[in-house]
């Protein structure tokens, strides 16, 4: 099953639950996607998706991806496990990792009643917005020993995907180690048009999460497949940020949208991240850390970008 499932997919939708993680000392990083899809045209279909990055950088990310009619009795997903396998061709992968975090979750659509609301389509939590990740992969034939790795489990359900987004993760700044950063950026349609950027999240320092965006409040956003820049609005100040994500940790994947049409996805496992929190009447904060994770996601055409050819589901 996919965790926690508990009907929030309607007569057409998705759900997604996933874990993304990092280790540091290594630079492996993991990125795995339990998913259940249901269109407004054909069959339902859940999937189970595993993308492996490793050191050798001469090496692409390792993606498998394996699509079922349902979910395999013994696979899991949710904020305390994954376990799963998955074959595409001669490719396999195989999981069992356990999530050891003590965080609240993370609701960043705000204010609160979005999540009733129709609008945004593409609902989101991150259950455990940073955690160490143990356990066991085995990728094509490979084992990865998964001790302690910085990582998050995220939560996503809809009817629709939003017509661009990027969903950004970064956690292991040397000069807080255990501050941790979730952001999510996203322009929805509405009609025959599409908004402006929407900023939903959270950088939590010294225990204390700084809100991020939310209605109201427009960032100013320069995204594209290997980075971003952006100035986020926040009631405490004022966020400035800048991703680099390493080209040989990205993946380039296809999304299937339930309500039809697809979204190209490029999802980078290691990115650099500065930051900078401006604050009134306070020292500007400064952090980087050279393993965030940054997804990109739109609707629209990806010059260049060739999305790896996986099962459709």
């Amino acid at each position: 099953m996919v965790g926690r499932h508990d009907g929030r997919i309607g007569a057409v939708g998705y759900e997604s639950w996933f874990v993304s993680a990092r280790d540091r000392d290594s630079r492996r990083a993991l990125w795995i996607r339990h998913t259940r899809h249901r269109p407004l045209h054909g069959p339902d279909s859940v999937a189970l998706w595993c993308t492996v990055v490793g050191p050798d950088r001469d090496q692409p990310p390792a993606v498998v991806k394996e699509v079922f009619s349902v979910f395999p009795l013994d696979a899991a997903a949710g904020p305390e496990l994954f376990r799963g396998q998955a074959a595409m061709g001669e490719r396999s992968a195989r999981w069992d990792l356990a999530i050891n975090g003590d965080q609240e979750p993370l609701r960043p659509l705000r204010p609160a009643f979005l999540y009733r609301a129709p609008l945004p389509r593409t609902k989101l939590e991150a259950t455990v917005p940073d955690g160490p990740i143990t356990g066991m992969l085995e990728i094509e034939g490979r084992q990865v020993t998964v001790s302690g790795w910085r990582g998050t489990v995220g939560h996503n359900w809809g009817s629709e995907h939003a017509g661009s987004w990027v969903w950004l993760h970064a956690a292991g700044f040397s000069e807080a180690p255990d501050a941790w950063l979730d952001l999510v950026l996203a322009r929805i349609r509405v009609g025959p048009v599409r908004s402006p950027w929407t900023a939903m999240g959270a950088l939590s320092l010294g225990g204390s999460r700084s809100v991020l965006g939310g209605l109201g409040r427009r960032p100013k956003v320069d995204a594209w497949p290997d980075g971003l820049t952006c100035e986020v609005p926040s009631p405490e100040g004022r966020l400035q940020l800048s991703v680099t994500a390493a080209v040989d940790a990205t993946a380039a994947v296809i999304y299937t949208d339930p309500a039809g049409g697809v979204r190209t996805v490029t999802h980078a496992a290691r990115a650099d991240v500065e930051l900078t929190m401006h604050k009134p009447r306070t020292s500007d904060l400064r952090l980087s850390v050279g393993c965030g994770a940054y997804e990109y996601g739109t609707s629209q055409e990806m010059p260049g970008i060739t999305p790896r050819p996986l099962p459709v589901g």
